[in-house]
């Protein structure tokens, strides 16, 4: 019997070629986009959550309430983990690891930085990273041993094995590799390349006993059939108990929902990637319903061509049964060949989509799982694009279909199909608007005054060879008459480092508690980074030597610290007192998305791990960094110059948003395109259905312009229709979307003004094409037969 029912399928469908290449087309455009974003979210979904024992390794997260809101953060202070251990028996094991800037590794006259982490032998107990040399659990436990990711191993030592051998980090510490793993997978929020014992730190004395420095991470993996709730309600004042912060509260988060989870607001997980991959889950299936609302469309619009032979076939003694099954044959059939088209698209365009994503995303080809969910994908969109169209079919009476009646109706479509192609024209509007209302936040946001001139600027990490010579190095590259200016500092002008709520200054009220962001400088930092001062002057410990215990503040620290004269005032932080020199105007160095935060600029006190340096306006990049690279090479020898412009780390920052106005915009162009292809096809059909009304019309005097305007006006008004609807429900979500920025443009009237203007003359050039076709036919040719 389906022998049968795909031979009739295939004979009606080679019999309206022209509908049923839309169908394919369209179908294969929306089968392509769904499946590359269901790629994409299955790897987002996989992220962290392959590790052998993911169902109880947890993320330490700590809560505090000041000025009325709950604040949440993930560091935490040395002596976290081991008090974790030791007073709970439920923890099993725990690991601390470090976040910090690339470390430089150098074998004989190789040198490269990498991404190298400071942890504990708990991480690999917790986390299932292969190993394919020694044992990494064991190399942890001396503070001489080093672990290399296999990458890293060919880098230093090319073929031969690294087991046993010396790798010299930051030109200070040696270390003996114990250990070579395996890359860490692509689905993973670990960044790392190298493994370093937390021993070492140690060792050092670079890990203190404060419980007010947070500067790690741990992670704590509980002993199997632990009652999280119970846990958690022990572990609540774990660290009020250990310390003098009573007004921290202690919870774990499931290391599988980090990467999706992880925006907190006053306290709870509000959502984070998580959002991003509902939406786009969201309209990727979209696209894929509008593609089939065209199947459906136009199935329906040709119910008159198929009516007779639905008569003649339960005349003849088909059931209903019998001919829903030839109808769904031939949707099945046609969802066939749109998968193929579609998986010659992802084929295609697989390689761009990574890149678009940000994500090396695994071939799905060489998966048996992905065929096997193909076979399901096209039975379930064939019957679902076809199940409307065969129930309509197959419900014709012989009696009514052969009557004159069924090709008597002169308006277009039944009302299921106007709604239809109004849905689809709603969806439309509603994504033009909002790939426009997405670009003009972009452009708001990069337009933005960030009280810092981020041109002609770079940063270079400090070396341990450069810090023995901070202040010739830094003179050598004045000398330079490319050179324009030169600012140590404790962190990058593009992140902040380190903050504190325990800062304090004369009329401050004890129950007062706020963060305020650090930044170290020696000197120059103003004209360096392009600041503009209000009052006071710059650090200078140069010309002031007291100035290691001088501070500037920006605007948003004189509102906060409640100074009317802030010059002189003092600032006491880690019971070193600061004396403010000068005042500057705000200035942002993380999100550049969020509001100026208070920040004090402190005297080198601190370590100062960066060098920054200002390019004299006009010059020649080239020769500039070549010049710059000579003295860095004169006292940093066998090291690369390995620095960055402050721009082009400033554009990073825009890189999710970018990503999700191209993601946008791409979706925004098949959904037109896929809608375009429906409206074509129905006005095809329309115009064919109306060739003889047309003709006494044009023979009963009728213009040219006047018959286009008659057939285009019957979906001129679909589509208004869908503009009405689009506009509201563009307002609503993307209102909400705004709210998740604290700085942000407001949505602009003209937007909508735009796109109705766009998506009419979208919809009348798709239309009048074939009103203009079915216009200037001779209604001689049509009417010769009558």
């Amino acid at each position: 019997m389906w022998k049968n029912y795909l031979k009739i399928a295939w004979r009606n469908i080679t019999r309206s070629k022209g509908y049923a290449l839309i169908n394919i087309a369209g179908l294969g455009i929306g089968m392509a986009a769904s499946i590359l974003i269901l790629i994409w979210v299955q790897f987002e979904l996989s992220v962290d959550r392959f590790h052998e024992n993911s169902d109880r390794v947890y993320a330490n997260w700590r809560n505090a309430e000041m000025q009325g809101e709950i604040f949440t953060w993930d560091y935490t202070p040395a002596p976290y983990a081991a008090a974790l251990k030791e007073q709970f028996p439920e923890v099993a094991e725990v690991a601390r690891i470090t976040e910090w800037d690339q470390q430089l590794l150098t074998v004989g006259e190789k040198s490269f930085y990498e991404e190298a982490t400071f942890t504990d032998p708990g991480f690999f107990e917790m986390f299932s990273f292969e190993a394919l040399e020694g044992d990494p659990i064991a190399a942890l436990t001396e503070p001489g041993n080093i672990i290399l990711t296999e990458s890293v191993a060919k880098k230093l030592f090319g073929e031969s094995s690294a087991m046993g051998k010396s790798v010299t980090v930051e030109k200070q510490m040696d270390f003996e590799v114990k250990a070579v793993i395996k890359d860490l997978p692509n689905n993973t929020d670990f960044p790392f390349t190298v493994f370093l014992p937390f021993k070492k730190l140690e060792a050092m004395g670079w890990a203190d006993d404060y419980w007010g420095n947070n500067s790690y991470r741990t992670f704590t993996m509980l002993n199997e059939g632990t009652d999280l709730a119970g846990f958690t309600q022990k572990f609540n004042d774990f660290t009020a108990k250990n310390s003098e912060m009573k007004d921290v509260s202690d919870f774990l988060f499931p290391i599988k929902d980090l990467h999706l989870y992880a925006k907190f607001e006053n306290g709870k997980s509000v959502g984070g990637k998580i959002e991003l991959i509902k939406m786009f889950g969201i309209v990727s299936i979209i696209v894929l319903l509008i593609a089939a609302i065209n199947f459906v469309n136009l199935s329906t619009a040709q119910s008159d061509k198929r009516s007779k032979e639905v008569g003649i076939r339960k005349i003849s003694g088909a059931g209903k049964g019998m001919l829903i099954g030839q109808f769904l044959a031939e949707s099945i059939l046609i969802a066939l060949t749109a998968y193929i088209l579609a998986i010659v698209i992802v084929s295609l365009s697989f390689s761009w989509f990574k890149d678009l994503v940000g994500q090396d995303l695994e071939n799905p080809f060489t998966q048996p799982f992905f065929w096997g969910i193909s076979v399901a994908y096209i039975f379930v969109t064939g019957i679902l694009a076809g199940s409307y169209p065969a129930f309509l079919l197959s419900s014709y009476k012989p009696a009514v279909v052969f009557k004159s009646k069924m090709n008597g109706k002169k308006s277009f479509g039944l009302k299921p199909r106007e709604v239809l192609v109004v849905f689809q024209f709603a969806v439309v509007v509603t994504l033009i608007s909002s790939v426009w209302i997405v670009q003009d936040q972009m452009k708001f946001v990069q337009n933005r005054d960030l009280g810092i001139d981020k041109d002609n600027l770079i940063f270079h990490t400090v070396t341990e060879n450069m810090r023995e010579n901070k202040a010739a190095l830094r003179n050598e590259l004045l000398a330079l008459p490319e050179v324009k200016s030169v600012s140590y500092t404790f962190s990058p002008l593009t992140e902040i480092y380190s903050d504190t709520d325990a800062m304090n200054w004369q009329g401050k009220d004890p129950e007062f508690k706020t963060n305020i962001s650090r930044m170290g400088t020696d000197a120059d930092l103003v004209q360096t980074a392009g600041m503009e001062l209000l009052s006071g002057r710059d650090i200078d410990i140069y010309n002031f030597p007291s100035d290691s215990l001088a501070a500037i503040i920006n605007e948003k620290t004189v509102a906060v610290m409640g100074f009317r004269d802030p010059i002189g005032q003092v600032i006491e932080d880690d019971e070193l007192k600061f004396t403010v020199v000068g005042v500057v105007k705000d200035f942002i160095m993380d999100s550049p998305f969020d509001n100026a935060v208070p920040i004090v600029v402190m005297g080198p006190k601190r370590n100062l791990n960066f060098i920054h340096i200002r390019f004299a306006q006009g010059g020649d990049y080239v020769n500039s960094l070549a010049s710059v690279e000579t003295v860095f090479n004169k006292f940093n020898p066998d090291s690369p110059f390995d620095y960055k412009f402050v721009d082009e780390e400033h554009a990073q920052k825009f890189s999710s948003q970018k990503r999700t106005a191209k993601l946008t915009s791409l979706f925004t162009g098949l959904a037109v395109m896929i809608s375009c292809m429906g409206l074509f096809g129905l006005a095809t059909f329309i115009a064919e259905r109306r060739r003889k009304e047309i003709s006494v019309r044009k023979v009963m005097g009728a213009s040219i312009s006047s018959v286009v305007g008659l057939i285009s006006s019957e979906f001129t008004k679909l589509v208004l229709i869908s503009v009405i609807i689009g506009i509201p429900t563009t307002w609503y979500f993307m209102s909400d979307w705004l709210e998740t920025f604290a700085y942000r443009t407001t949505i602009n009237w003209t937007v909508f003004l735009w796109t109705g203007g766009l998506t009419l003359l979208i919809a009348l050039l798709t239309v009048s094409s074939q009103a203009i076709k079915a216009a200037l036919v001779n209604p001689a040719e049509t009417l010769k037969s009558e």
